[in-house]
């Protein structure tokens, strides 16, 4: 977590006031000179100072850590001049990188993304019981489920995002949510905040707000002025406390140990730190991610392993799509049939399918009856028939202006549509120029790599140039707005090859992409349909990605999948839990993957729903690997 990010964070969001002008154009791009309010320091010209990655020297001789800067001149009559890095100069920027953070990209062109992500965390904590925080500094939401206490964090991007941006600009979490529609009217969105019976302790100001201060923070020169802000890291983690198992290499058998240190010394080895203004908000931001990677981590200073794989030739090209998608989906959340269909119409799969009220708008919010193509099954209306969670339908009707409506009193019978990390779809509706510029990320990674495998669970693995050419190490595709790029290129050019749109200095262009690695490579891992797609699609382009129903829905017909033939024979290895060995409380082991993960499913099937299930199975597996340590089977 760097200044430039936090710049550009709060800018996105609109808490910085700044325009769009030479002084500002590559902060989205680069690191850059700022001061302690995180101000560009601006040179002679009024350009900003590009960092350099090592001291160069200028077309003057004299030595500088920045990149140096010319104004241009341009016919235009919104940007008469711009700043632009002298020619020569270009490779010493240093690019900024914010991670997950990207995702703040899509969110400024969806604005009800965001504030539906509010919305759902301001609900979660108001059916919360209790508040607390965990050592990185996310919300905790403790809840009683069956007489017992549960407690969940607020781990969500999207969710965190909107927290911190409700807390910069209202002073408390508090805003507004999303539009909605009811009766074909469109509902204001409601405002949202915690309820005032909720009992915070120590946490209160996330409702009632900082005592002496109205809203949120203030601009300094249009930045969000952080001024007020103090981080000491000894303060802040002398007395939080974490739970880990420690990798204990001495020569016995019993590899594991639990532990329970102080997060100061053990996170961040008693390393001091104090700082203020925008450089101490960045530290301890950056120190809570830190936070959260020791905690994610589970197992610490475990030796690195080499990646296991899915043996060659276990997949298609449609079973590599339905992994990739699966891989894009939340650990915690199923895909189903009504989800896949959703995401196929915002992605353009689906053809001439219209988000009416006759179509595929209530598929964004509920489960509905659909055939085995996964097209709707419509009532004698005309409308779409909602699953009810009473068992049979949600009975539904045509209001005045003809379009389709719950009867009045069974609005709460409804099966809500949950899609988890894939609702970053959504802003392809608005923004569908993400997805291209994430498959140009993926496919520079893979022609940058040493070769491809696929993991365990089938997502696609590049192998990391050591920088001789040799294999470092073998990075799994595992973000899921990539996943979900991946998926859409498979299904729509029926291999990774085609034509994207791509920001090249301030001006879309056309790029053609296309894997570049030998035949071979790919051949040797049974892949080669990445690159060149199945073999009628080699002897036909038209036989060149998803064929479409009558209705425009994408066909899955002639897929099949049976779940044994892909991840039986398979090796799994993991840390399990042994709660009557006092002496050992963990062991490792590997097992059958179909049996030890897949609990001996013996499913088969076709079309639609098969697909779904080989995204599942992928789903499944990702779970059985994050979780790390896992508990015995009960016999």
């Amino acid at each position: 977590m760097t200044i430039d990010s936090v710049v550009f964070v709060n800018s996105a969001l609109g808490l910085n006031d700044v325009p769009t002008d030479p002084k500002n154009l590559y902060g989205d791009l680069w690191m850059v000179v700022r001061d302690e309010y995180g101000v560009p320091v601006l040179d002679g010209n009024g350009c900003i100072q590009p960092i350099s990655s090592e001291t160069i020297t200028w077309p003057d001789g004299s030595e500088h850590d920045t990149v140096p800067m010319v104004v241009e001149e341009f016919d235009d009559t919104e940007l008469d001049f711009a700043c632009t890095v002298v020619e020569g100069y270009e490779t010493y920027t240093i690019e900024l990188e914010i991670g997950r953070l990207n995702m703040i990209r899509t969110v400024t062109q969806n604005p009800a993304v965001f504030a539906r992500a509010l919305a759902e965390a301001v609900d979660n904590i108001n059916a919360s019981t209790a508040i607390k925080t965990d050592p990185a500094g996310r919300l905790v939401l403790v809840t009683e489920v069956d007489g017992e206490l549960v407690e969940k964090t607020i781990d969500s991007p999207r969710e965190n995002l909107a927290l911190y941006y409700a807390l910069l600009k209202e002073g408390r979490i508090a805003g507004y949510g999303p539009e909605s529609r009811e009766g074909g009217q469109v509902v204001p969105p409601e405002w949202k905040e915690i309820r005032d019976d909720l009992e915070l302790g120590d946490l209160s100001y996330l409702r009632d707000g900082t005592p002496g201060r109205t809203g949120g923070v203030s601009l300094h020169e249009g930045y969000a002025d952080l001024s007020n802000m103090t981080h000491n890291r000894m303060t802040d983690y002398v007395t939080q406390f974490v739970s880990y198992v420690q990798y204990i290499d001495s020569g016995s058998t019993c590899l594991y140990e639990d532990q329970v240190a102080n997060a100061w010394s053990r996170i961040f080895d008693l390393e001091d730190y104090y700082g203020e203004n925008i450089a101490g908000f960045t530290t301890h931001a950056d120190d809570a991610r830190r936070t959260i990677v020791f905690t994610h981590d589970v197992i610490q200073d475990m030796p690195e392993t080499p990646l296991e794989t899915l043996p060659p030739n276990s997949f298609d090209l449609m079973h590599a799509a339905a992994a990739f998608l699966g891989g894009a989906s939340n650990k915690s959340v199923p895909l189903t049939i009504d989800g896949l269909v959703f995401l196929n119409t915002v992605l353009g799969l689906n053809e001439g399918v219209e988000f009416t009220y006759k179509g595929e708008v209530f598929g964004d919010l509920w489960q509905l009856e659909r055939d085995e193509n996964g097209v709707p099954v419509l009532d004698a209306n005309g409308c779409p028939q909602p699953i009810s969670v009473n068992g049979g339908f949600v009975p539904m009707e045509l209001d005045e202006t003809g379009e389709c409506i719950i009867v009045a009193g069974f609005e709460d019978d409804v099966i809500e549509l949950e899609l988890g990390r894939l609702n970053v779809a959504r802003v392809a509706l608005s923004n569908p120029r993400v997805l291209d510029r994430t498959l140009n990320d993926v496919m520079n990674s893979i022609n940058a790599s040493v070769g491809l495998k696929l993991d365990l669970s089938g997502r696609l693995a590049y192998g990391v140039d050591d920088g001789t050419g040799n294999l470092s190490h073998y990075q799994t595709v595992d973000s899921p707005l990539a996943g979900l790029a991946l998926y859409w290129a498979l299904m729509r050019w029926g291999k990774l090859e085609g034509t994207i749109e791509v920001m090249d200095e301030g001006t879309w262009v056309t790029k053609q992409i296309a894997i570049e690695l030998p035949d071979q490579v790919l051949a040797d891992e049974g892949l080669l349909f990445l690159k060149h797609g199945t073999a009628a699609c080699q002897g036909n382009a038209a036989e060149c990605g998803v064929k479409r129903l009558v209705s425009g829905y994408v066909d899955y017909s002639n897929f099949s999948h049976t779940t044994e033939s892909i991840y039986s024979g398979v090796d799994v290895s993991y840390v399990e839990r042994q709660p009557d060995n006092l002496s050992c409380a963990y062991i490792d082991k590997t097992d059958d993957l179909w049996i030890r993960v897949l609990d001996s499913d013996s499913y088969t099937g076709s079309n639609i729903e098969a697909f779904v299930k080989q995204a599942e199975d992928t789903r499944n597996v990702i779970q059985f690997i994050h979780t790390v340590i896992q508990d015995p089977v009960a016999i």
